[in-house]
């Protein structure tokens, strides 16, 4: 990405961010890294950059803890081991077994997470596992830096002569030292080491009474450190053991040098690849510390930031411990369509002008650099091939440069390096000359910018500006508001309109002499005082709007929220209205039950009497069953009202679909729709409403209505018991049960008013045929009983006909 002037990073605040994120890293490698990052202007490398940061925030957000952690600088130790028979210190193994474990997991843990942080995947695609190498390391060296005692045979036993010689040592020397003190002759002291033997401390007087050899005397004389004639050899020998401890720890360390110099480019790429994804969990961090989120990259040179905050004043905020004590930033809401490739942004001082402009511009860099941005996620940023900002105060005085000589070299740069599709940022342009000259300088820059398809924005003062981005068609005007009442900023930019510098309004607050004020309003001009009279009484009106719609859409919210309310209680009640209505049929329909039972005792008696009055009984069933039936009736309509509620759709309903009134129950089918208002189809009549009134519901497949029963089953009002079929088969049963079940039979079939049955009952003996036909004689109700023709069974099965 072009950028100019250099200085430009630090002005805009990318420096800061940098050095935020500088402070996120685990490692020397990191933090190099992280000092080389560039903005890129490859759309591919940005979506690259982005993505990546992206999956690191989703990592970070995941309770699985990511196994990346603060990594050690070994390239020292790994210069150090390139020569043949070299040595490094054993901390260094630390630290080099720390590196091969941290790339082992991390490979490890985003390998088994490929398909969701796939970009991440990649990457750690780079580190190289060395499990022989960590093998090594850790049968020899502790976690604490230490030789382990069996990391050789040979250290072991030389470890455990070592140890013994030294036991034994202590003994000696403990023997020595409890007879000098108890002759008097010993110190406060007790045994210590000096010229690396061990001694005791002898009152000077007294070292002549003392065999051994003298090692040390006291400041002050008045010790001497002997070492008793009886350690002598004991601490020769145990010299000579350190000795060749020392040259076994040489010969293994050695020969673990040599296994990281044959690793010694792999633990090297791998300290990079970390470094690499730690700089990615780095941007990942500072992005959840600025509360951020990834922007969307715009496909054409299209800019929306939507609830944005710049960067810089949220990090400083963030350094303030106390809530209370922080400032309020207000976000920034700036939109430039495609076409609008210049905005002009006026208004007083300090009304947030350049810190809107330089937001823009940091938020580009940062998203160009793999950053994510303090901004609604809607948000979308172009990837610009390079970014010019001129902030008018490179004056010089070792270069005799002035304000605007810095300004015109800038230019003057600028026009040499830029690029299509570059991002320009112009603070106060045309200050410092004559403002008609400046003006028309300016002009001829940005269109010469426009030309290139390059995005400008431009704060500035200038009444002569705000004309050319009235009448260019690639520019735009734009200020930041200004609250009249009090003459102070809001911080809020808006679209569309110029802003006054409000330097008279602001003169006279701060109490400028009356007589300045007339004389300074007549020199101004008529015209030019008209023309920003014009701009502050649009705005005055502009504010006012703003401020009526936002009353309206409050007033709005909570009508809308009444409505809701009063519909949900208008709900509440139908429900309850349902389900009183639904317990009291279903009461009823107990009570029928039971009633029917009653009933069809009474009749089977009657039936069993031979005193039965078909007409009545028929009569008594019928009554008995159109309750029912009503009763039936009322819980289906229930329950297809509580189905259409539960299918209600969030899809706006069309005409032909089936809909349901809000304020209501009733529905129907949408046959029109006229503006805001409806005409809904509903049981033969046309009702006319409000369109919004209307939800779309699912209408379900008419369920086949079930035939209403006739009549009254003896016995048992189960469906499934009152159908009766033509026929019952009672082949294979014993004589008594045949003759229960056909009893049951024939009193349903009588109850159906059915005509004709049969009996299947098999050929067998007879037996059974011929006690069923027997029974069937004696019953008032039947009128003949035949044996089947021979197409119908034969003798296996009887023919009942029924009065």
């Amino acid at each position: 990405m072009k950028i100019y002037p250099k200085s430009l990073l630090d002005k805009l605040g990318y420096e800061q961010i940098r050095r935020a994120a500088l402070e996120l890293t685990q490692s020397v490698r990191s933090e190099e890294l992280l000092e080389t990052l560039q903005p890129s202007s490859d759309r591919k490398r940005v979506e690259l950059l982005t993505r990546q940061t992206a999956e690191m925030l989703e990592i970070l957000a995941n309770p699985d803890p990511f196994p990346l952690y603060e990594f050690p600088e070994v390239r020292d130790y790994l210069s150090a081991s390139k020569a043949e028979g070299s040595l490094i210190p054993l901390p260094a193994f630390v630290d080099i077994l720390k590196i091969c474990a941290i790339s082992r997991n991390v490979k490890k843990f985003l390998k088994h997470r490929s398909d969701e942080y796939p970009q991440l995947t990649k990457v750690s695609e780079g580190l190289i596992p060395m499990k022989e190498l960590e093998k090594h390391v850790r049968e020899k060296v502790t976690e604490h830096g230490e030789l382990r005692d069996d990391a050789s045979p040979e250290l072991q036993s030389i470890r455990r002569k070592l140890n013994k010689r030294k036991s034994d040592l202590r003994g000696t020397i403990n023997r020595a030292m409890s007879k000098a003190s108890k002759d008097g002759m010993t110190s406060d002291e007790g045994p210590t080491i000096r010229n690396g033997r061990m001694v005791i401390p002898i009152q000077a007087e007294f070292k002549r009474k003392v065999q051994g050899f003298v090692h040390d005397v006291s400041s002050s004389g008045q010790t001497v450190y002997i070492e008793p004639v009886e350690a002598l050899n004991m601490n020769n020998e145990i010299r000579q053991f350190e000795a060749e401890e020392q040259r076994e720890i040489e010969r293994i360390l050695r020969e673990l040098t040599r296994h990281v110099r044959q690793n010694r480019e792999y633990i090297d790429q791998n300290t990079l690849y970390l470094a690499e994804i730690d700089v990615i969990a780095a941007k990942a961090k500072l992005t959840q510390k600025l509360e951020g989120e990834i922007p969307i990259i715009a496909e054409k040179n299209y800019l929306s930031v939507k609830e944005a905050y710049n960067p810089i004043l949220r990090l400083k905020n963030l350094s303030i411990r106390k809530e209370e004590d922080r400032e309020k930033i207000i976000p920034l809401f700036l939109k430039m369509e495609e076409d609008e490739r210049c905005l002009m942004v006026t208004g007083p001082n300090a009304g947030g002008k350049s810190v809107a402009m330089k937001t823009v511009g940091l938020l580009s860099l940062m998203m160009q650099s793999g950053f994510g941005v303090p901004a609604d996620t809607t948000s979308e940023l172009p990837v610009f091939s390079g970014l010019f900002v001129d902030m008018g105060d490179d004056q010089s005085i070792e270069d005799d440069l002035s304000t605007f000589s810095s300004r015109l070299q800038w230019m003057r740069e600028t026009v040499k390096q830029f690029e299509a599709g570059c991002l320009v940022l112009i603070d106060e342009a045309a200050a410092g000359t004559d403002p008609e000259e400046g003006g028309a300088l300016f002009q001829s820059f940005i269109k010469r910018m426009l030309e290139q398809d390059c995005k400008v924005i431009v704060t500035t003062h200038h009444g002569s500006l705000k004309v050319f981005a009235h009448e260019h068609p690639m520019a735009v005007n734009g200020s930041m508001e200004f609250d009249q009442a009090t003459l102070s900023p809001t911080y809020k930019f808006k679209k569309g309109i110029p802003g006054s510098s409000y330097a008279f309004e602001i003169a006279q607050r701060m109490q400028l002499d009356e007589s300045v004020l007339k004389r300074a309003k007549v020199i101004l001009g008529k015209a030019k005082n008209k023309m920003e009279s014009l701009i502050t009484e649009l705005e005055t009106k502009t504010q006012q709007a703003a401020d009526l719609k936002e009353k309206y859409t409050s007033l709005q919210a909570k009508a809308e929220s009444e409505r809701k309310k009063f519909e949900n209680k208008i709900q509440a009640i139908e429900k309850d209205k349902e389900k009183i209505r639904e317990k009291a049929l279903k009461e009823a329909k107990a009570i029928m039950d039971s009633a029917n039972q009653r009933v069809e005792r009474a009749v089977q008696q009657i039936v069993e009497q031979n005193k039965a009055d078909k007409a009545e009984i028929k009569e008594i069933r019928k009554d008995v069953e159109e309750e029912k039936k009503e009763i039936d009736r009322s819980l289906q309509e229930i329950e297809e009202k509580k189905e259409e509620r539960e299918q209600t759709t969030d899809d706006p309903p069309k005409v032909s679909d089936h809909v349901r009134f809000k304020d209501g129950n009733t529905t129907g089918e949408l046959v029109e729709i006229n503006g805001k208002n409806a005409v809904v189809q509903a049981g033969g009549l046309r009702l006319k409403t409000k369109y919004k009134n209307l939800v779309k519901v699912e209408k379900k497949p008419k369920k086949k209505k079930q035939k209403a029963r006739s009549s009254i089953i003896v016995g048992d009002s189960d469906l499934k018991n009152a159908m009766v079929k033509p026929s019952i088969e009672v082949r294979g049963m014993r004589t008594q049960d045949a003759l229960h079940e056909v009893t049951q039979y024939i009193d349903r079939a009588v109850f159906r008013n059915m005509n004709q049955v049969e009996i299947i009952h098999g050929k067998g003996d007879g037996i059974l045929r011929s006690q069923i036909q027997s029974y069937l004689n004696t019953r008032n109700d039947v009128k003949s009983v035949e044996t089947a023709p021979i197409e119908r069974g034969g003798a296996g099965v009887t023919i009942v006909e029924l009065k």
